[in-house]
């Protein structure tokens, strides 16, 4: 394999890693949402098992809601 093929397949998985981070976070935030929706988590707790703000939980739940 050759510096340039090598480089092609380095760079198909990073578009592969950074679509699948995409996905997850995607799957994260709805689990953020409900949470914050429905009340079953506080928000002290999304934000310390998360590592996100408060203010980005806020975000995240507004956007849920189509604000």
């Amino acid at each position: 394999m050759n510096l340039i093929t090598e480089i092609a397949a380095a760079a198909t998985e990073l578009r592969k890693a950074e679509e699948q981070v995409e996905t997850r976070r995607a799957a994260l935030h709805a689990l953020i949402a409900k949470a914050s929706q429905t009340g079953e988590v506080k928000q002290v707790d999304l934000t310390r098992e998360t590592g996100y703000s408060r203010e980005t939980i806020r975000k995240i739940t507004r956007a849920a809601e189509g604000q």
